[in-house]
């Protein structure tokens, strides 16, 4: 019968149900046990009838010389582009993706698709029981069962869509998943420099880590540490090894606040376009912040970025960022917390949950985009990366008063970030429509959707 053959069977059982949807898993696929409820919660019959996890192949990029290739992974989102090594316009694969986002595509595979009955109704009163059979590109060359599944699709007048939030793993010899694509794409140079603010509180012994891993990674940085006017240990540390002092005592809100008012220091200016926030306790991983600035380009109003600190369930889920690069121009214009234009965060927080704030703010703005291959590694006793000392025991103490205080200003303004209603494709549909298709290709810099509130992937809700 063939895979095509046994995908067509599949529908025409389907079609003897009463079902109300079909749900498409292929036996090599690695997924948490909530995946259908995920799938089910950011589906619609009418605005999103057919969606999509995130998936991922090993792709053949380049002959090896040895009459082999090289692979990388990419993800199975594709959009309907003119493709200059087909000739023509073709369905091509996406060579990034904004994290926990739900995105009206082009096409994708059926590793992991959910179509509602409605659309497989359409497909059938028009095809007939051939939905996954292969069709030509312009070029003469076939295109996959799941891609022509998909064209078929677009051609009854459905969208397609995938939610990034929901991932998935693909065994191909080895498990491929989103942490093998990040790993292995190459983001372009970073162009734009960022003031890298570090509050700290006596712990000398972690300013060469810091420096050192931040100066290897790139030209484009300067650390402020901002230092207790006390800690002259501290202070001569960082001059030692080339970071900058400004001194403040203080909360660590506080000390971010009064270095980003800080405009002097000697002959140098703390006004990048970028300013990263960061404890003593990070290092920083080659690439960081061709990955974060990557990011900001590609995605509209990506004025916070989150990088991955390798350690927090949440960052490493893209939902959350303990180490956010901000736009200078987005905390003059708007700030980055709840206390208006040129506040970067609320001083009433001693440690925790500044970051929280940050986030969910941005999030409610649609500015939050989080940038998995930015690897700022926090090297934290949560994560068994370091030992617990008078500073972390310091910032623990204050959880509960920091936590009380984030809810109360949470539910002053509105209890929870609210997702936008999914984001409209671009209007270059031209081209599709002469071929009886409609477009489904979103520009690749136009923001898309947050996650639909029950997905629990991108949204922070009231904790």
């Amino acid at each position: 019968m063939g895979l095509v053959g046994a995908r067509n069977e599949l529908v025409k059982g389907f079609l003897e149900t009463d079902n109300e949807w079909m749900f498409c898993l292929d036996d090599d696929m690695g997924f948490e046990p909530i995946i259908l409820d995920q799938l089910l919660s950011v589906a619609d019959a009418k605005e999103r009838p057919v969606m999509g996890g995130l998936c991922f192949v090993q792709r053949e990029i380049a002959p090896d010389g040895m009459y082999g290739f090289r692979t990388m992974p990419g993800p199975t989102i594709f959009d309907w582009v003119p493709n200059e090594i087909q000739g023509c316009d073709a369905y091509t694969a996406r060579a990034h993706y904004p994290m926990n986002q739900c995105m009206e595509i082009g096409a994708t595979g059926a590793a992991c698709l959910l179509i509602h009955r409605s659309v497989v109704e359409k497909l059938h009163e028009k095809f007939g029981d051939h939905y996954w059979d292969q069709l030509p590109q312009d070029n003469g060359v076939m295109m996959g069962e799941d891609i022509s599944f998909c064209d078929r699709v677009h051609q009854v007048g459905v969208p397609v869509w995938v939610h990034t939030g929901i991932r998935l793993t693909h065994y191909k010899h080895t498990w491929v998943g989103e942490d093998d694509f990040w790993q292995s794409f190459l983001a372009p140079p970073a162009t734009e420099r960022v003031d890298v603010i570090v509050p700290v509180l006596h712990r000398p012994q972690n300013v060469k880590t810091l420096v050192e891993s931040l100066t290897a990674s790139t030209g484009l940085a300067t650390a402020w540490f901002v230092c207790d006017p006390d800690d002259i240990e501290e202070q001569e540390e960082v001059r030692k090894y080339g970071g900058r002092v400004l001194l403040c005592d203080g909360t660590f809100a506080r000390k971010v606040n009064t270095a980003y008012r800080a405009v002097h220091d000697g002959d140098l200016v703390l006004d990048a376009p970028w300013i990263l926030l960061v404890g003593d306790d990070v290092r920083f991983r080659p690439g960081w912040l061709d990955q974060a600035q990557d990011v900001a380009r590609r995605y509209v109003g990506a004025d916070v970025v989150g990088t991955n600190d390798l350690a927090n369930p949440r960052v490493i889920r893209g939902e959350h960022a303990t180490h956010p690069m901000i736009r200078r121009s987005y905390i003059d214009e708007l700030g980055a917390s709840w206390d208006g234009p040129g506040v970067v965060a609320h001083e009433g927080y001693h440690h925790w949950f500044v970051d929280d704030e940050i986030i969910t703010v941005a999030k409610s703005r649609q500015a939050f985009q989080s940038a998995h291959g930015s690897e700022v590694e926090h090297l934290h006793p949560i994560a068994g990366k370091a030992q617990l000392d008078a500073v972390y025991a310091l910032g623990q103490a204050h959880i509960a008063e920091d936590e009380a205080l984030f809810r109360k200003r949470l539910a002053a303004h509105g209890g929870r970030v609210v997702p936008a209603s999914p984001a409209t494709p671009s209007a270059n549909r031209a081209q599709r429509r002469a071929r009886g298709r409609v477009q489904r290709s979103p520009n690749a810099r136009q923001r898309t959707a947050p996650v639909p509130e029950a997905a629990a992937a991108s949204a922070l809700l009231t904790q």
